[in-house]
């Protein structure tokens, strides 16, 4: 079920990201909600490209510099123009313009996965045209559950859904009620039919 709380971000002046016609969705919402799930839906259903973010972990063996991440020194992640960014286990993590600005180079239509405190600070900073989806689910044990099958052990996952972190993002903060959409993600095939509606209402299906 989707709950439409407000309108669209309109483009209002041209400044720095200068193309009204550039449009950019943001997924938000707790851990093991299925943010990445959505978002890999609608790279591979509906043609969006994915804003690829920085990192300075380490590469793991089947990731791909420019693919996965943009995988940088400490050194080299601070010469990027970072529209947020955070220290998560020691090391950085960040989405910048210029990530933003290659995404777009190949697609007008771009999606990235943010926490609510990096939605926020986009809808502060930028003046494309914009669109927020908050997922959610109606029972959080199931967050729990989800993140157990992706391998997390009970510790893993009782210290994660109990982090600052994890806890602000349960809710949508009120910076952001009046730029989301909100979906309840309990059943995949309910959800890809509210990605549809959503979309073609938006004229984003295309």
């Amino acid at each position: 079920m989707s709950q439409r709380v407000h309108g669209i971000k309109p483009c209002e002046h041209l400044v720095e990201l200068r193309n009204c016609m550039k449009r950019l969705l943001i997924i938000c919402g707790p851990s093991g909600v299925g943010k990445t799930t959505i978002q890999d839906y609608l790279v591979k259903n509906y043609g969006f490209e994915r804003v690829i973010t920085h990192t300075t972990r380490p590469r793991r063996p089947h990731e791909l510099d420019g693919r996965d991440y943009y995988f940088e020194t400490t050194e080299s992640f601070f010469k990027n123009n970072y529209l947020e960014h955070v220290e998560y286990a020691h090391y950085l993590y960040g989405s910048s313009r210029e990530g933003l600005q290659r995404a777009w180079q190949k697609c007008d239509k771009t999606v990235i996965v943010l926490d609510t405190k990096g939605a926020a600070a986009y809808f502060r900073q930028l003046t494309v045209e914009l669109r927020c989806w908050y997922i959610s689910v109606s029972d959080k044990k199931m967050l729990a559950s989800r993140l157990k099958k992706r391998g997390a052990d009970n510790a893993a996952v009782t210290k994660r859904l109990a982090s600052l972190e994890a806890q602000r993002d349960m809710h949508v903060p009120t910076e952001l009620r009046n730029s989301c959409h909100l979906i309840r993600n309990d059943d995949w095939g309910k959800t890809k039919k509210t990605i549809a509606e959503m979309l073609r209402a938006e004229g984003w299906d295309n």
